[in-house]
């Protein structure tokens, strides 16, 4: 009598853990944060990196002319020389930026078509 007793009171930790789990599982899910709509936020936020890249690198570039024109006294000629490449590099580097945002943005809708006007008149 007392085996029956015994294996009656207890349960298989097996099955609580299953049940635990479950019952955390349904807590998760009741509990679970609200996604956000992070599309106006990102795209703003590739907009503002494709903006800094191409003014940091005009910057960079003027800068380095300026500096370089004052060590060698040649003003304005390495400057201009610095701007000129400052900003072809900031063309570069914001194309290349932009590719790599295309590729991970590819799956984001970009909005509905607009009918045509003249599909409208008959």
């Amino acid at each position: 009598m007392t085996n029956e007793n015994e294996t009656s009171k207890t349960r298989e930790p097996s099955s609580d853990l299953e049940q635990l789990e479950q019952r955390l599982d349904k807590l998760k899910a009741k509990h679970k944060k609200p996604e956000q709509d992070t599309d106006a936020g990102s795209l703003l936020g590739m907009a503002w990196r494709l903006s800094t890249e191409l003014v940091v690198a005009v910057l960079v570039g003027t800068g380095l002319g300026h500096l370089l024109d004052r060590v060698f006294g040649t003003a304005p000629w390495i400057l201009l020389v610095g701007l000129g490449f400052g900003f072809a590099a900031g063309i570069m580097n914001t194309l290349r930026v932009a590719e790599k945002m295309d590729a991970a943005t590819s799956h984001l809708p970009i909005g509905d078509d607009l009918p045509d006007e003249d599909e409208n008149d008959f």
